[in-house]
């Protein structure tokens, strides 16, 4: 992969701090919002070696704990998601029902939570359901930290980016990143646009869930 090579070459054009040290180990530090904003690899290994997700990392100021998972997008999400609808949900960790509304998000991803009413409030937002859509094979995952410190929004893609089977959640970071300039403009220009979504989403999903008192 040449993740840390195209990384880079975001970093150089929208700023933050990048470390890299190792293949792949790239990780770039932004700041939005006056919050430390991280991008890197998750690494993660298997029977097939080691697998790599995009993820960001972003910490929120929220009154209370609060839990929210949003699955990826599936092909057989409807049939899947109306087969575990009809299981009930722990407590904590309810899948929220077909009729909870937002249908275009909710029609199509697993959504646990073990705050509904906030989440309602959290997903009312626009830009939110917007960024979700635009990315489709991307997870948002969101968790109390230690003691009274501050919440962590996660975003992830549900492929491993260096997988066989798939495009690698839209990244395609095994596409040679040296070459003729042409060629390689096309490729960090797609690199950057697949990261804007990325981000859009984490900034989103901050949004929603600290405009609303808990």
């Amino acid at each position: 992969m040449y993740w840390n090579e195209y990384l880079y070459a975001y970093h150089k054009k929208h700023g933050g701090q990048f470390l890299a040290g190792e293949e792949d180990d790239g990780l770039l530090l932004l700041t939005w919002k006056d919050r430390p904003l991280v991008v890197d690899l998750l690494r993660e290994s298997g029977r097939g070696g080691c697998f790599y997700q995009v993820q960001a990392r972003l910490p929120a100021t929220l009154a209370k704990p609060y839990k929210l998972d949003i699955g990826p997008e599936r092909t057989l999400s409807a049939g899947v998601n109306t087969v575990l609808r009809a299981v009930p949900g722990l407590p904590d960790n309810a899948i929220l029902p077909k009729d909870f509304g937002f249908p275009e998000v909710i029609g199509k991803r697993l959504i646990r939570t073990e705050n509904a009413p906030f989440t309602k409030l959290a997903l009312g937002s626009l830009d939110l359901r917007n960024a979700l859509l635009a990315c489709p094979q991307d997870a948002l995952k969101v968790r109390p930290g230690p003691g009274d410190g501050p919440h962590l929004i996660t975003v992830t893609t549900a492929a491993s980016i260096n997988s066989l089977s798939a495009d690698g959640g839209g990244w395609y970071l095994d596409a040679e990143f040296y070459g003729n300039e042409e060629e390689k403009a096309r490729r960090e220009a797609a690199f950057f646009l697949r990261m804007d979504r990325f981000l859009a989403l984490i900034q989103a999903a901050y949004d929603a869930v600290t405009q609303w008192p808990m």
